[in-house]
């Protein structure tokens, strides 16, 4: 959808409010939060001294014309990047289930519907991989994409809502289960999702299912920014 993406912000939990009020700043309309944690392994953790970080993602649509403003405000502002701050990823939106919808979420103004068309999936240079595994797998779905070429990611907590998505994805999803999230180069993400299908896939124990979406852009990971 023309003049609309979706922000996806990971941080650490103790900079919550900081992060509300300046969405709230920056005049985003809706912001969703939800409790997560990181991924670092317990041999890093333990060399640096450090406890298992806890985290909270932030997501929410935004003006494709404040994109640039969001990103400058993240990094300056709220320091993403800066010693593990954060990571905040940029994705195009295809569509929204009507008007209604539309104004609740990102507000009355409306979209610039001159901006360029959405770059093709097969050209964006970044991706986001999800994959969606029996709870407690996580670390062997980190552990598989990090032998691919993964340098981090998160994840949240996630309950399936139906037998329609079960029958849809060959597995059932109706128990709880781990979602885990990675920022990725498109260059890598054959590599990543096979390595985690073979280790973690719906014919292991993990019974994980894995997708990717394009991303558009990213801040707080120099070394996927100027990707």
């Amino acid at each position: 959808m023309k003049g609309l993406k979706y922000l996806i912000t990971i941080t650490d939990r103790e900079y919550a409010e900081q992060y509300l009020e300046f969405f709230r700043k920056k005049g985003v309309e809706r912001v969703y939060a939800q409790l997560c944690s990181g991924t670092a392994t317990d041999a890093t953790l333990d060399y640096f001294g450090l406890a298992k970080t806890k985290k909270i993602m932030f997501r929410a649509l935004v003006h494709s014309e404040k994109v640039d403003a969001l990103k400058q405000g993240l990094l300056s502002e709220m320091a993403l990047g800066v010693a593990g701050g954060g990571i905040a990823v940029f994705i195009s939106v295809d569509g929204i289930g009507g008007q209604t919808a539309l104004k609740h979420l990102v507000g009355e103004k409306p979209l610039n519907n001159t901006e360029g068309t959405v770059m093709d999936a097969n050209m964006s240079k970044l991706v986001l991989i999800v994959t969606i595994a029996d709870k407690g797998y996580s670390e062997k779905v980190m552990e598989a994409a990090r032998g691919a070429g993964a340098s981090g990611g998160t994840v949240l907590k996630a309950n399936g809502t139906g037998a329609e998505i079960a029958k849809f994805f060959g597995v059932s999803i109706s128990e709880e289960k781990e979602m885990v999230y990675i920022v990725a180069k498109r260059t890598d993400r054959d590599a990543i999702m096979k390595a985690i299908m073979e280790k973690a896939g719906n014919t292991t124990d993990a019974h994980g299912i894995v997708y990717s979406l394009p991303v558009d852009s990213v801040a707080g990971v120099r070394s996927l920014e100027n990707v």
